[in-house]
Formats: structure tokens, sequence, C-alpha cells
């Protein structure tokens, strides 16, 4: 038998009912509470009464796992689309203009041109 119902009667009930009347208190005031009222309860008991409950339910999720836009998650989206021949590819066209911001303003140049055309 679970602790604190032999003599209590039916402890998580009443446990479920305190929540309810007095939503925002956490386990350890709702077992003070309970404990000023002369039941036997504790932080444990009460969380293993409210886990299921309407009240438990209202917890934020987890935080476990990345979030889709973190860093490892667009990194990987990347090197997932580029392959290894994109990369030379990249390399030699950025060697042809002589520097990065050379070959971004290429681009860019031609991103104009094509939109006239289109």
């Amino acid at each position: 038998m679970k602790k604190g119902t032999k003599k209590n009667g039916n402890m998580s009930q009443a446990i479920r009912e305190y929540a309810e009347k007095n939503p925002g208190l956490g386990p350890t005031q709702i077992a003070k509470d309970l404990v000023a009222q002369g039941h036997k309860a504790y932080p444990a008991l009460v969380s293993q009464a409210l886990r299921g409950s309407a009240s438990a339910k209202k917890r934020k999720p987890s935080k476990r796992g990345r979030k889709p836009g973190s860093k490892a998650t667009v990194a990987k989206a990347v090197v997932g689309e580029l392959n290894v021949q994109s990369i030379k590819a990249a390399a030699d066209f950025i060697k042809l203009h002589g520097s990065a911001d050379d070959a971004v303003a290429a681009i860019r140049t031609y991103q104009k041109i094509s939109a006239l055309f289109q």
C-alpha cells in the first residue's frame, strides 16, 4: 500500500482536490499546507498524486534535444545539401575572382542581371 493512505483515507484524492482549489502552488507548499491541516503528506507524495492530473499537465515542456533552428541543425542541413564537388566548384569560383568578397559581388551582379530578364 502506498505511503500516506492507510490512516488518512484516499490521500491522493485529497491532494488533487487541494491542488485544484489552489492552482499555482508547488508540491512543497501543498505538502506543508496539508500537514498543517493534519494530513500526513510530503512533496514526493504530492508530486506522485499530481502526475497525470490537470495540474501536472500545465507544466512547461521538456528542454531536452535541440530546437529545429539551432546551429547544429542548420549546419547539418547545409552539409547535407553540399557535396564535395560543389565545395570544390565554389573554391574554384572564389579563386577565379581573387577573394570571397569579389565572388559574392559577382553573384549579386548576376542576380541583378538575371532579374532583368525574367
